[in-house]
């Protein structure tokens, strides 16, 4: 995926803060491959889905360790 053919690639550094509690906003930051900062806006929809999608990826990796295991 990428903007007009061209992938960028960001890594979670563990920043996050909380722009406004009613309604609740929250924004947390992606360090790029090229050294930009993104900062990624949620709103608390938005930050369900991607709790949700964070929790099926994680739930894919633990099926594969139990796999690898047997």
């Amino acid at each position: 995926m990428g903007l007009g053919g061209t992938t960028i690639r960001a890594e979670f550094l563990g920043n996050y803060s909380v722009a406004s509690l009613d309604p609740l906003l929250g924004v947390f930051e992606l360090s790029t491959s090229t050294d930009t900062t993104i900062e990624v806006l949620l709103d608390r929809y938005s930050a369900e889905a991607l709790l949700s999608a964070l929790a099926q990826l994680l739930a894919q990796g633990e099926a594969s360790e139990f796999d690898d295991g047997m």
